[in-house]
């Protein structure tokens, strides 16, 4: 199964639409210009999370189901980890 889901990835195609790459480049400069890096991490994730899950719906739908489990399991985690830190 893994090496499948590796044989997977470094075969990937995807193709970024221009003006979302844009948009998350000027909300990340905005982000970091205002020192709210974790704000700019959480947006950051959800884009790059949003480009996986495109990518993933074209593969089988275990690799989907996965990607979905250990998407929202490392965002629930980042979450109470951002929780329980001071800023």
């Amino acid at each position: 199964m893994i090496k499948t889901l590796l044989d997977t990835i470094s075969h990937a195609d995807l193709t970024l639409p221009a003006l979302e790459v844009s948009m998350l480049i000027a909300v990340l400069t905005v982000c970091l210009t205002f020192k709210f890096t974790r704000t700019g991490l959480i947006i950051a994730y959800l884009f790059v999370y949003r480009w996986g899950w495109i990518f993933f719906m074209e593969q089988p739908s275990e690799m989907l189901v996965g990607y979905l489990v250990f998407g929202c399991l490392v965002c629930i985690l980042t979450v109470l980890s951002m929780m329980h830190s001071p800023p």
